[in-house]
């Protein structure tokens, strides 16, 4: 799943909270995740653990 994939996901769902954690060590980068965040519904807080 692309980082844009999992937003449009996590957009439906509508969690109060979404943390991104499958980047960096293992797939994706730091910019995925924080172009992830960009992508989620204002309502929605998220934030990078790593970076």
């Amino acid at each position: 799943m692309t980082f844009n994939e999992a937003a449009s996901l996590i957009n439906e769902i509508k969690p109060k909270i979404a943390v991104p954690i499958h980047y960096g060590s293992i797939v994706g980068t730091t910019q995925d995740a924080e172009d992830f965040i960009k992508l989620l519904n204002p309502k929605i807080k998220s934030v990078c653990l790593m970076k």
